[in-house]
């Protein structure tokens, strides 16, 4: 099964990756992170972060993937050796000596060669396997021929990008941002250079102008089949930067197009879901980055350098004084969406809609309505855009409000007269965590000779299934109940399950957790 990656800049992000579906989840400690920027962790939380994971059997791995200057190199090693300990599973790095070090002091901890490395062929691959690398992740400037050529004559795991925004310049190689922003790419600090405005010049004459050097984003469904029939190990979602609603949203839709690719049925990619990739956030409507065989003569999106939402309609009326617009729309649209205007800076949050002057609260394609309570520099003919839709962040919210990624135990209860009860939980799981689980909790509360009902199976099962706000679910359950015997209190049986859960709980931390 192919690893689906999911980026994490904070914990609202990591609930959002897991709960919809990651089978790992990538993140930065607040030091040495290529993403300095994101709210990244602090070592307690980053100990909480990978517990939150691991018990629900979702890989971790650490971004330490800046370069490390001299004075700084045992602090990030102690940053390794934390995060070793508290049960990281592989720590991507773009460092060599770092990572040489790494390698050899924890021969148990998984190092990925991150795409800061600007590994770009299969020379620089055979040389990451050679000196002890777990994994490398591609320079995102291959073409899937290229990956395929690189899979089928290495024996290193292969991770490259599916999903999210690009750089103009070689994975790794940015000095663009230092030279203009004085900030560095390579120490976790992008300027984003490549997003500002330019002209292009030639002779002295202005032959074009706007975001010359902003990519669009890459969004890589088509490619699912292709790349995982090429070899590769996982496939990587941009986006620590990103909101939990973007993780959420991306999460789901590729978790649903891997599995509908590994399930050898007919890959056929709904335009919705599209679409849905695209309202969370998209510049220039995304492209297929270097991921085509073909040059991509479409790379570059001169327009408008960050999020652009759906193209939505335009200006066909505007009432200045009531601050009314009329469009007739490309999208659906509702009371809670947000929409921006060409020639706004910010967005719009929508609080009146109707239609025909009556009130509505929803939409559909090809209605022309009004939108009320807009001010601001808006013409006729300015193109609008919806920027967030209600409903998906709703969608993306309540995705984590539930816990989908039940760990599944086997439950065995005795209960007999004269005897305490006795409640014993074994794994059903194959996850190393649990392999060896097998816990057994008492209660104080003797059964009694029952004089009118006495307790029944189906009495008991009732109780031990009710694990809904629990990380665990019983997925069997044997019942050693003996005839005619009654419970004082029925929560007893609720005490003797949270208590098990509890153990349990306890037990996967204690699995995770390494030892020096």
């Amino acid at each position: 099964m192919i690893d689906l990656l999911s980026p994490v800049g904070d914990f609202e992000c990591l609930k959002s990756a897991v709960q919809n579906g990651a089978n790992s989840v990538y993140f930065g400690a607040d030091l040495f992170s290529a993403r300095a920027y994101a709210s990244n962790f602090n070592l307690e939380e980053l100990e909480k972060a990978i517990i939150y994971a691991k018990t629900r059997g979702v890989k971790t791995n650490l971004t330490l993937n800046t370069l490390i200057k001299d004075n700084e190199f045992d602090d990030a090693f102690e940053l390794a050796k934390k995060a070793y300990e508290f049960g990281i599973d592989a720590i991507i790095v773009q460092d060599l000596g770092l990572a040489r070090q790494l390698i050899k002091k924890f021969p148990d901890l998984d190092i990925h060669a991150s795409t800061q490395m600007s590994i770009h062929n299969l020379q620089g691959v055979l040389e990451a396997e050679k000196l002890g690398f777990k994994r490398v992740v591609l320079a995102r400037e291959l073409s899937i021929q290229e990956i395929e050529y690189i899979c089928n004559n290495s024996n290193i795991e292969i991770e490259c990008f599916i999903h999210g925004a690009l750089c103009i310049s070689y994975s790794g190689q940015c000095l663009f941002s230092s030279m203009i922003g004085g900030r560095s790419g390579n120490r976790g600090k992008c300027a984003q250079a490549c997003r500002l405005p330019y002209e292009f010049l030639e002779n002295d004459k202005k032959i074009d102008a706007g975001h010359l050097l902003s990519p669009r984003d890459l969004c890589g469904l088509d490619f699912i089949p292709a790349l995982i029939n090429s070899g590769v190990t996982c496939l990587k979602i941009e986006g620590r930067m990103k909101s939990p609603e973007y993780v959420a949203t991306v999460t789901r839709i590729y978790r649903k197009y891997i599995d509908l690719a590994e399930s050898n049925g007919k890959y056929i990619i709904d335009e919705n879901d599209r679409k849905i990739l695209l309202q969370v956030f998209n510049r220039g409507m995304s492209s297929t980055g270097h991921l085509s065989n073909a040059p991509n003569e479409n790379l570059v999106f001169k327009e408008k350098p960050n999020n652009m939402g759906l193209f939505l309609g335009k200006v066909e009326k505007y009432n200045k004084n009531k601050g009314y617009i009329n469009v007739k729309l490309q999208e659906p649209i509702e009371i809670g969406d947000t929409i921006a205007l060409e020639k706004e800076t910010g967005t719009y949050n929508i609080s009146e809609l109707m239609l025909k002057d009556k009130n509505i609260k929803e939409t559909y394609i090809g209605q022309t309505v009004t939108i009320g309570r807009m001010k601001g520099n808006i013409n006729l003919g300015d193109k609008i855009y919806k920027m967030s839709s209600k409903k998906l962040n709703e969608i993306a919210q309540n995705s984590i409000k539930n816990e989908n990624r039940k760990i599944k135990l086997n439950c065995k209860i005795t209960i007999k007269k004269g005897l305490p009860i006795e409640l014993t939980v074994t794994s059903a799981t194959n996850l190393d965590i649990y392999s060896t689980l097998n816990i057994t909790c008492k209660s104080d509360v003797i059964p009694e000779e029952a004089k009118n009902r006495p307790l029944e199976k189906e009495k008991v099962l009732a109780q031990l299934n009710k694990t809904n706000d629990s990380l665990y679910e019983f997925s069997n359950i044997d019942i050693n109940l003996d005839d005619g015997l009654f419970l004082p209190k029925i929560s007893t049986l609720n005490e003797l399950r949270r208590n098990a859960l509890d153990e349990t709980y306890n037990f996967a931390i204690n699995n995770i957790k390494r030892c020096r």
